[in-house]
């Protein structure tokens, strides 16, 4: 059987531990992206319209906070930036749309925090909550393109969407009043992942986490022919002593260095979830190290 290398982790903390003691009155936390700028991590929460910024060093800082409002009515998915024209996009996984159908919209915000305009990405979804869980921005030829990582296999919910071997990123391409659809870009067949909960890229590498599964997978991508360049690796989020999964709640991740990632955990479901020692690690912020 194949070994799969696993992730060592530098360091991590609890989400309310990073932040002013005014906003630690909130008991959710629900992180579910996390972008890279400079040094801070920029979170997002798919329970509250607000942005953390927490400084890198994982301390606690009055420089840490809460910034952002728009006009959506729930949080968001998934976060990334557009550094030729100083943006941040914003993902709402969905809003329904005519005949009972869904689309995910990006909210768009200046340096400043201020919201500048919201676009639907031109792509349908049966549900309300399985639609995209991240987006990676990417600049070329004077054009804006947003990678979509849809959260379930070939792009469905049910069923259907925990059949893995269906990885799909949608393509789309900045229009004035609109994302629109360019195509379909399938993951390798042979992952194994139940769910996708997390993508940044880097320079042509692409992570995607799993929160089923708590893997990550590293790809090459050719963003100039929007194609694979290799089949990836796979890693394994830290076991139990036992193979218990304890990080069971991944919902984002991103580039540090070539050789390191920051993740970000949402917060466990009692329901779906019910062992206790998963809250250890839950409505966090985690850094690994990469295994050469």
């Amino acid at each position: 059987m194949l070994t799969i290398p696993t992730l060592k982790l530098v360091r991590e903390s609890k989400i309310c531990d990073l932040l002013p003691r005014d906003k630690q009155k909130k008991d959710r936390w629900e992180a579910s992206g996390v972008l890279v700028k400079g040094s801070d991590y920029f979170v997002v929460f798919d329970d509250r319209v607000q942005i953390a910024r927490i400084s890198n060093d994982l301390e606690p800082k009055n420089s840490n906070g809460l910034f952002g409002m728009s006009d959506v009515e729930c949080g968001f998915e998934g976060i990334t930036y557009n550094a030729a024209k100083a943006r941040f996009y914003l993902l709402v996984e969905s809003r329904k749309h005519k005949r009972g159908s869904y689309k995910a919209l990006i909210v768009e915000y200046d340096d400043e925090f201020r919201h500048l305009k919201d676009r639907p990405a031109d792509f349908t979804f049966k549900s309300g909550n399985k639609g995209f869980e991240a987006v990676a921005h990417v600049r070329r030829d004077n054009k804006d393109y947003l990678l979509a990582l849809c959260e379930g296999n070939k792009c469905q919910c049910g069923s259907k969407g925990r059949k893995s071997g269906g990885g799909r990123v949608q393509l789309f391409v900045k229009e004035r009043k609109r994302w629109r659809h360019l195509r379909a870009i399938a993951l390798p067949n042979s992952l194994p992942f139940v769910d996708y909960s997390g993508m940044s890229i880097d320079n042509g590498r692409i992570a995607i986490v799993s929160q089923v599964n708590s893997m990550l997978w590293i790809g090459q991508f050719d963003e100039a022919g929007w194609k694979w360049r290799n089949s990836g690796q796979l890693y394994e989020f830290p076991r139990s002593k036992r193979r218990a999964i304890r990080y069971g709640n991944i919902e984002g991740v991103g580039w540090l260095t070539p050789s390191s990632i920051v993740t970000v955990s949402d917060r466990r479901k009692k329901k779906d979830q019910p062992d206790d020692r998963l809250s250890e690690k839950d409505q966090s912020v985690h850094i690994f190290e990469i295994p050469s």
